[in-house]
């Protein structure tokens, strides 16, 4: 610390100088004079004023720091002096002084210096300690683009900047956490701003913001940084912060804080979820995606590569983390924000090569030193690097099982973590058979857990419906054990590893071993089949092709002669792959008899195959027969015979099982009691009738009577059709395809095929499907939105989803949707939880938003008479009552528990407080302490009713919570903004009357959010009435409200006549006269501020109306008013009818201002 005596100095000057604003009685003899004038004790103007007042309170700024800084001591702090001679209150009062100087540098200093949109609103700003009153409002500065006074603004950033940038402790904390936002501000405008002209300190400004923003730690240069984005921001300014915003997550720890601090800004206000952030924010779905977009966003002038390879360590810690929010996060950030972009995540780029390739390589058995890199397990969320471990060339294995385990946990976390379907068809298929041999060896070798892990990845890939090309080469590489020189062996730690193939390997052992786990294999794959929504299609399109590789013979050819010991390699493999497609055809007959039975086409298709390549084989032996008896010798007469046998033991061995099978499966099929001809397979059964009549003179006895029963079969039912009509196929019936397909991708557990099968609903609800029933479509959605269970918790993405189609659905039915969402949300039964209703309500507000202007007629009235009745006190709930007062008695009793705890004493037995700390303590004034903080009665205030709103509404008469209560007045002021016309003057006067009722009579602490939701929409039916009268060219609309003050008349007139019927939804003076009440007795700040400016705005609706009563408009093409002076068509609040006498017989005559 510096010389105590200079530093007393230096603070008796500030005192000395600040008394005239900080001295409540110095105040009351400068009342009517602004903070400057009173400051620089002349009557000079604010501008005149300034220069000095400012310079002053850096001049004494500046004295305080070199106090603090004094050769004496260099390790001191604005504490430690208060330590040495001070006492706390007078430290106290030292910290009171420095923020009102560094408030008033920056209130009438930076600000009024700063250029027109640059910095954070004055009204958004920290609250300033000095005395309330002082600070006379601001007049409204004109309009710049360059700063009001640069030189000012100049002197007041060197000199903070001058104390900021000393390596010694003094001021920096304190100038930091007071006016760090403004000094950036100023310093930007300095700059950046591309208006003023180029000096050569420009350049000096913009290190020294880089380094104020490079000191300047993540955690509170984000909320400073994001303040600054408002919607009058000057564009230049805006794109200067969000380019820093965007080099954010470069900083070590980078990502982190930058998904914390967006987590924070989205996290839930309502509900069960808002009140479970004991470990930090929740991170609810839309935090997550606008995480992605500002992490996938590469800043300007940084590499992409640059920064992709910064941040990539830190995403994979995340991924490779066990916090289970942060993974899923950093998992969407890569699979939807870098990899679903072209440029960072199509093969060859960078996005790929760090997040794709690693986990491609490490699979297949070919990993680089590039790959190592990136598939190393990362810990540290600062981006460092781990440490990584040179492979050993002399080992046999190629990939350890830690590698293999972290690229299948890393490939988990892509695809399975959220629903992007074509992220997974990216990512599995390019490596589904090493997949593939990992599930089969996993099973074979009794690893359950790692097994556990791979199968869905599989599981989940067919079951985005990815068609029959994927299971055609599972079923060509059914037995497939690796790559051609490597293969799988199981790991020390009960894991799976990549070894090199041994050439010593007995290839028929293998085989033998291969050929054992076929049974095992047969039935994962049929496994993997009805996992597709669409498995009776696939079912039959493998069953074509698995029964193609077994039955038919390619044409042309003689069967194969050679057998598995003595043939060649490529002829075994053929043996084998068609025993592989028999055992597939086996197990698909055993497991989709029935589903292959309702495809016949498939079937029949089929057996024409095999009836054709038999029958093509027989005249060619015959053709071939007719060739040698043309050529008659005496060497080929002896072998003629011979020759014969020959053939027809082949034909025998070969083709009679095939075309065996076939004759039994058409028998099967055309006896089955469901086969019914269709136009589709009329004519296929025609061709079958004319090619089993020529097959069968070929054909042994053993066969031809098998033959011959088809051939009947087949006479029958053609017969049968030409007798009666064929059947046409629907047309929808695709559709009902489509439909089941998309139910059973709902029921999965797994987020991409639930999206698909949203997207599947979504279509059909598009092209207005026939099979599509609203109620039963809208209750499946509905369960999925309110389903609050741990997992969908952790999975939104439907909820979110389901939301959308929801508002799709209402756009075909608008008045079935709005009802049922209506009903729901007030629940009259009481049957949803609190959650599940706000759900809904979300929901109701999305849907009435989609709807536009649609939303009339029954559905606006049932829409408006439904929600007003739930903001209302009457939708009585006392079950729910019951359930909130046996909670706030639970509670209270814990209370009173605690406090005759803490009222026992502390201290053993024996022991006491020491009396001189004790008077000590009772002698110390800390009344000064916390002045800058709320008082003792504002903080209590604002507890009371934290804890009331999460605690619901008061005891009296049972009402809904008030968290519905106030959702409800939100929608309905949505849908008015939607459209008001729509909604008709009945349902308007009602939401008037309800908004005036709750400021009157809910006037309860815990209220208060009821009461800003009404003042809201009281200026939600304002901003409606003007924006429809701007679209009919500010015409009358039909209804709006009164300014006849109807109070002091001696009649009133009947709801319905023409002065407070319909055409009118409220009366200004009495709506007036209620709000000026209201807001002398409103106690919460943010509710008593809306007020004032609603009042000001009905006032200016009434100047407006009477403007609009005498016909002022504006002209096109011009700026001013062009009033008619004449009663025009109709005076707001006043209906001149000169023929209404002959109608009543009593005219009235009606006086106004």
């Amino acid at each position: 610390m510096g010389d105590e005596q200079q530093l007393r100095d230096a603070f008796g000057i500030a005192k000395n100088f600040l008394t005239p604003v900080l001295d409540r009685e110095e105040i009351k003899k400068t009342q009517g004079k602004s903070l400057l004038q009173i400051l620089s004790r002349d009557s000079e103007g604010d501008d005149a004023a300034r220069p000095a007042v400012i310079n002053r309170a850096l001049d004494i700024l500046t004295s305080i720091h070199k106090s603090f800084v004094s050769p004496e001591d260099q390790f001191g702090s604005l504490k430690s002096c208060g330590e040495v001679e001070d006492s706390p209150a007078e430290d106290a009062k030292r910290r009171r002084m420095l923020h009102a100087l560094l408030d008033l540098v920056s209130l009438e200093g930076i600000y009024p210096s700063l250029s027109s949109g640059v910095g954070i609103p004055l009204q958004q700003r920290v609250i300033s300690v000095l005395p309330a009153g002082v600070i006379a409002k601001q007049a409204q500065a004109s309009a710049s683009s360059v700063p009001h006074d640069e030189p000012l603004l100049r002197r007041i950033i060197d000199v903070l900047v001058d104390v900021l940038f000393d390596p010694r402790p003094s001021l920096q904390p304190i100038i930091r956490g007071r006016i760090l936002s403004d000094i950036i501000s100023g310093t930007a405008d300095l700059a950046f701003n591309p208006n003023t002209t180029a000096s050569f300190d420009r350049t000096k400004y913009q290190k020294t913001l880089a380094k104020i923003i490079d000191d300047t730690p993540t955690t509170v240069l984000l909320p400073t940084l994001s303040a600054f984005l408002q919607s009058d921001t000057a564009p230049w300014f805006k794109s200067t912060i969000s380019s820093q915003i965007a080099q954010v997550p470069l900083r070590p720890g980078g990502v982190v804080q930058t998904i914390m601090f967006i987590a924070s800004q989205f996290s839930p206000s309502l509900g069960q979820e808002a009140q479970d952030q004991s470990h930090g924010p929740r991170l609810t779905v839309q935090a997550i995606m606008q995480i992605s977009r500002l992490l996938s966003s590469v800043p300007s002038g940084v590499d992409p590569t640059v920064y992709f390879e910064t941040i990539a360590p830190q995403l994979l810690a995340l991924i490779d983390g066990d916090d289970p929010d942060l993974r899923q996060t950093a998992s969407y950030v890569v699979g939807n924000g870098i990899l679903g972009k072209r440029a960072y995540g199509a093969p060859g780029t960078v996005g790929h090569s760090i997040f794709i390739e690693p986990i491609f390589n490490a699979l297949t058995a070919n990993l680089d030193a590039k790959s190592r890199r990136w598939i190393t397990r990362f810990t540290d969320v600062e981006g460092s690097f781990p440490t990584s471990v040179a492979p050993n060339p002399a080992s046999n294995v190629l990939v350890d099982g830690a590698t293999v385990d972290l690229a299948i946990s890393r490939l988990r976390c892509l695809t399975l973590q959220h629903p992007n379907p074509g992220l997974v068809k990216r990512i599995v298929y390019p490596i589904i058979l090493p997949l593939w041999g990992l599930v089969c060896f996993s099973q074979e070798e009794e690893l359950t857990s790692f097994h556990e892990r791979v199968l869905p990845l599989l599981q989940t890939y067919f079951g985005i419906s990815v068609g029959a090309q994927p299971l055609k080469k599972l079923v060509d590489n059914l037995l497939w054990d690796g790559g051609s020189t490597w293969t799988y062996v199981k790991d020390s730690d009960a894991g799976v590893a990549l070894k090199k193939r041994s050439e010593k390997t007995n290839e028929h052992s293998n085989l033998v071993r291969l050929i054992d786990s076929l049974q095992g294999r047969a039935d994962i794959f049929v496994s993997l089949i009805g996992s597709d929504p669409s498995s009776e299609e696939r079912t039959g399109d493998i069953f074509l092709y698995v029964s193609q590789n077994w039955l038919v013979h390619p044409q042309g050819s003689a069967p194969p002669r050679k057998t598995l010991n003595g043939g060649p390699v490529d002829e075994s493999d053929n043996i084998i792959q068609r025993l592989v497609s028999a055992k597939v055809a086996e197990k698909l007959l055993e497991n989709f008899k029935e589903a292959l039975t309702r495809r016949p086409l498939r079937v029949l298709e089929l057996i024409k195959q095999v009836i054709d390549g038999d029958l093509h084989r027989f005249s060619a032996q015959e053709t071939a027969m007719r060739g040698v008896n043309s050529k008659v010798s005496l060497s080929s007469l002896a072998n003629i015979v011979e020759t014969k046998d020959n053939d027809r033991d082949e034909l025998s061995n070969d083709s009679f099982e095939s075309v065996s099978t076939a004759f039994s499966l058409m028998s099967t099929l055309l006896a089955s009691a469901e086969f019914s001809p269709t136009a589709e397979i009329q004519p296929l059964l025609g061709a079958l009738k004319k090619d089993l009549d020529q097959l069968i003179p070929f054909l042994p006895t053993t066969l031809s009577k098998a033959a011959t029963t088809s051939s009947m079969l087949l006479e029958i039912h053609l017969a049968a059709t030409d007798e009666t009509t064929i059947k046409a196929v629907p047309a929808h019936v695709q559709d009902l395809d489509t439909h089941r397909q998309a139910l059973a991708n709902l029921n999965s557990d797994l987020p991409p095929v639930q999206a698909e099968g949203l997207s599947l609903i979504s279509k059909l609800i598009m092209n207005s499907s026939p099979v599509i029933d609203v109620g039963s479509t809208l209750t499946l959605l509905l369960s999925l939105i309110t389903d609050t269970s741990k997992t969908a918790a952790n999975e939104e993405y439907a909820y979110l989803g389901a939301i959308k189609i929801v508002g799709t659905l209402a756009s075909r039915h608008p008045r079935t949707v709005i009802k049922t969402l209506v009903e729901e949300y007030a629940d009259r039964r009481e049957q949803r939880a609190l959650d599940e209703r706000l759900r809904i309500g979300e929901c109701l507000l999305r849907t009435v938003q989609e709807l536009g202007d649609a939303l009339v007629g029954d559905t606006a009235k049932i829409l408006g008479e439904g929600i007003i009745a739930v903001a209302g006190r009457r939708g009585n709930k006392q079950h729910a009552q019951q359930i909130r007062k046996e909670k706030l008695a639970k509670e209270r009793q814990e209370q009173e528990r605690a406090q005759r705890k803490a009222k026992e004493p502390a201290m053993p037995e024996g022991w006491s407080i020491s009396s001189g700390v004790a008077n000590a303590a009772s002698e110390l004034d800390l009344s000064e302490l916390h002045l800058d903080d709320e008082s003792p009665e504002q903080s209590a205030y604002a507890t009371n009713v934290v804890a009331a709103w999460a605690a619901g509404a008061s005891a009296d008469d049972a009402p809904d919570d008030l968290r519905i209560r106030a959702s409800a007045i939100s929608i309905l002021g949505s849908a008015i903004n939607v459209n008001i016309l729509g909604l008709g003057p009945v349902i308007l006067s009602s939401a008037v009357e309800l908004a005036l009722a709750t400021l009157t009579l809910e006037t309860e602490p815990e209220s208060a959010i009821l009461r800003r939701a009404s003042i809201i929409l009281l200026f939600d039916i304002l901003k409606a009435l003007e924006a429809a009268r701007e679209r009919r060219g500010n015409r009358d609309i039909g209804f709006g409200f009164s300014l006849f003050d109807d109070s002091a008349s001696s009649f009133s007139a009947p709801r319905g006549s023409s002065m407070q019927g319909q055409s009118t939804i409220g009366n200004i003076p009495a709506m007036l006269r209620t709000l000026r009440f209201v807001e002398g007795r409103e106690e919460d700040g943010l509710a008593r501020g809306n007020l004032r400016a609603l009042i000001e705005s009905l006032e200016a609706w009434s100047e407006k109306s009477l403007m609009w009563g005498i016909g002022a408009q504006i002209q096109d093409g011009q700026d001013g008013f062009n009033p008619q002076f004449g009663l025009g068509d109709r005076i707001a609040g006043l209906q001149v009818d000169p023929m209404e006498w002959e109608s009543t017989g009593h005219p009235r005559i009606e006086e106004i201002e």
